[in-house]
């Protein structure tokens, strides 16, 4: 969920913020099964599957200083995640972190 700062955070709810990266795009990468399989591989399963996000499991997850993002990536990256359009941010997320097509079909399926 994007949240313009308006609300407070209450009991298990976590927020993130940060001085450099655009937030829209920085959702774009927390949206994406690149960042599900960080957060699976240190993260407890509770009842039905579901992971157990934690604080100290998204600090793992290490993500390029903004100003190396080119503009057109930073610009799909904050799209994608507008439209909560979980596969644009995936392949902008494979994009970010330059993942080769295997990579990709392992992350995604299809390699796209």
């Amino acid at each position: 969920m994007f949240e313009e700062g308006q609300l407070y955070p209450h009991h298990n709810l976590y927020y993130v913020t940060s001085a450099e990266w655009d937030l829209r795009a920085l959702q774009a990468v927390l949206l994406s099964s690149l960042t599900r399989l960080f957060v699976s591989t240190y993260s407890t399963k509770m009842h039905g599957g579901f992971l157990r996000f934690q604080a100290q499991y998204l600090r793992r997850i290490r993500i390029p200083r903004w100003d190396d993002v080119p503009a057109a990536l930073r610009e799909e990256l904050a799209d994608a995640a507008t439209r909560r359009d979980l596969r644009a941010c995936n392949r902008a997320v494979f994009k970010l972190y330059g993942l080769n097509r295997e990579e990709r079909s392992t992350l995604e399926g299809d390699g796209e």
